[in-house]
């Protein structure tokens, strides 16, 4: 299917020279055009996203990419711009943008998780199972890395979700900064939970934020 109005329809009601007009002029004129002939902007954009022409569905198609070599994130995919631009400028809609978003976390975290339970490093047998090799599997920076290998999108949740800066986090990162001590500060070497015969720590020493007095990560 081709588009009814090709150029030559436009040039011939509007002029050869109305591409030369600064763009913002140029965007006010199709704006000003769906207003008159009172088409909304869902309707408008349903049309977009749904066309069978060949012109239209090869634009929204290119309007859908992800271009790695962008410049910035708003060109680089350019459907994240638009819904940045929605929570930005449109507050009260959130409550339900959340409801579009969910049903799409939700798919994401499940097929993460497919992953995770698939890696053949964390597959456990009960012919080889002793109590030293699932200590080594959950040593912390073993876990970590394997939910950023596997769970990116999961890791990121897990993480704001323990890493958020409430109240007391707040207070806490107020008296570090003031040269003050923090309760829980100098815990993590004595722990009485551990026994002697458990295998060293390995995970790496990890920053821990400000008001905090053990890595989030680690909570993840």
């Amino acid at each position: 299917m081709k588009i009814h109005y090709n150029d030559t329809y436009w040039e011939s009601i509007l002029g050869a020279d109305a591409r030369k007009m600064p763009l913002e002029r140029r965007l006010e004129m199709v704006f000003s055009l769906l207003i008159f002939l009172q088409i909304s902007i869902a309707k408008h954009l349903r049309f977009i996203f749904t066309s069978k022409i060949d012109e239209v569905k090869a634009r929204s198609s290119r309007f859908m990419g992800f271009t790695p070599t962008a410049k910035d994130k708003d060109t680089k995919f350019p459907p994240g711009m638009v819904f940045r631009a929605w929570l930005k400028n449109f507050p009260d809609a959130q409550e339900h943008m959340n409801d579009v978003v969910a049903p799409f976390a939700q798919a994401i975290v499940g097929k993460e998780s497919d992953k995770m339970i698939q890696d053949v490093q964390l597959k456990v047998k009960m012919k080889t199972l002793t109590l030293k090799g699932i200590q080594e599997l959950l040593q912390p920076q073993q876990v970590i890395e394997k939910y950023r290998e596997h769970a990116p999108f999961t890791w990121k949740l897990l993480y704001t979700f323990a890493a958020i800066p409430n109240k007391a986090r707040k207070q806490m990162a107020k008296q570090r900064a003031a040269g003050g001590t923090v309760d829980g500060d100098d815990d993590w070497d004595d722990d009485p939970n551990l026994g002697d015969d458990e295998p060293m720590k390995t995970w790496d020493t990890l920053q821990i934020p400000e008001g905090f007095t053990r890595n989030p990560m680690l909570v993840c």
